[in-house]
């Protein structure tokens, strides 16, 4: 069993991907402060995301802050104005061999066309590129479809997604039953893509009665998420 900390504290770049609302930024948010915890090194949170203006890590700079975490944002983040331009400290990453980033991008394919800018330079160093899934979204609820989509956005990034995070959620309204009724779908999409299966996340707060033994459940690698983002519902 892989322990997702351990697995991802040597690399210099994560990036973190998926489709629309899987749970990218909270994902990447959780890393970033996780990995500050574990490893003490200084790690700076990217946001990447062009596509959507709602969920941005821009939106969580408090709490990075208040972590530790550096962060590197669109200029135009939290505006409501969608410029495609991508921040020009992300060269810094590749300037600075001590630094450690992680990258969330936008969603679906075009969210991960930034990346092709980058994708020489990134397959020069020690990358994990994290497919994100979430069997609650209407699009990838199918395994077959988000195996379908991953591939898109290998296409359009010129990057080799490396592992997949099961992050299937309804929310507020998530409890114990949703989250283990998603790990076999979430298994058949890394099985698929031939790539590590780093475990399945659930909020801290989740909704149950036996959250304490829900997590002690070691055979199902949960990784327990703080939230950070917006709240919908």
């Amino acid at each position: 069993m892989i322990n997702m900390l351990d697995y991802l504290k040597d690399k210099k770049i994560i990036i973190v991907c998926g489709h629309y609302g899987a749970g990218k930024t909270n994902i990447s948010v959780n890393l970033a402060v996780k990995l500050k915890q574990e490893t003490g090194l200084v790690y700076t949170l990217a946001d990447m995301d062009m596509v959507n203006p709602y969920f941005r890590s821009a939106d969580n700079i408090k709490d990075l802050q208040k972590h530790g975490v550096d962060f590197i944002v669109p200029a135009f983040a939290n505006m409501n104005v969608e410029v495609s331009t991508v921040p020009p400290e992300i060269n810094s990453v590749f300037a600075n061999q001590n630094k450690r980033v992680i990258i969330d991008i936008g969603g679906d394919d075009n969210g991960a066309t930034v990346l092709g800018v980058f994708a020489d330079k990134i397959k020069q160093e020690n990358y994990e590129m994290i497919y994100v899934v979430n069997k609650y979204r209407p699009l990838t609820s199918n395994a077959g479809d988000a195996a379908n989509l991953a591939h898109e956005i290998e296409h359009k990034s010129k990057l080799k997604i490396t592992s997949l995070i099961n992050n299937s959620n309804i929310g507020s309204m998530t409890t114990e039953k949703e989250v283990l009724n998603s790990i076999e779908y979430a298994q058949k999409i890394s099985d698929s893509l031939n790539v590590n299966f780093l475990g399945t996340t659930a909020m801290i707060s989740i909704n149950s009665a036996i959250v304490l033994d829900f997590f002690e459940k070691k055979e199902y690698n949960i990784f327990g998420l703080d939230n950070y983002t917006k709240k919908l519902f």
